[in-house]
């Protein structure tokens, strides 16, 4: 991926360098809004990167999955509905990653919606599974 984050970068400032009049020097605004356009560039592969990384980790996918599960239901005003997908999640999956992120994804979840008690209990599961594992 860097090696193509390069090489367009390299043909980006090559054809900007090549449109340019060779009778004049580009002006500071030309050289500045290059800059800018260099700079949203690798911003924008970083960003192709970073989904990329993400997307071919299962674990890492999961765990984005289950934080835009609750943006979705936080945007709609009801974050507590994602309590359900959360507690689904620590059902089906073996994963210590994936559960270790549901557990403190739902502790907040709960102690946001008034439900210390209940927030209190999922995180100490979550803790003696990580102390069991530990051992």
């Amino acid at each position: 991926m860097h090696i193509l984050k390069n090489s367009a970068l390299a043909l980006i400032v090559t054809a900007g360098l090549g449109a340019a009049p060779v009778s004049h020097a580009q002006s500071p605004d030309d050289i500045a809004l290059m800059q800018s356009f260099l700079e949203l560039m690798t911003d924008y592969f970083g960003i192709i990167e970073a989904t990329h990384e993400i997307s071919s980790d299962p674990e890492k996918a999961a765990i984005m999955q289950m934080q835009k599960i609750q943006e979705v239901y936080e945007d709609r005003g009801d974050k507590a509905q994602s309590v359900d997908v959360l507690k689904k999640v620590l059902e089906d999956s073996n994963s210590r990653t994936i559960r270790n992120a549901a557990y403190l994804m739902l502790g907040d979840t709960l102690k946001d919606a008034g439900r210390a008690s209940e927030a209190l209990e999922y995180l100490k599961r979550g803790l003696q599974e990580n102390i069991e594992a530990a051992d």
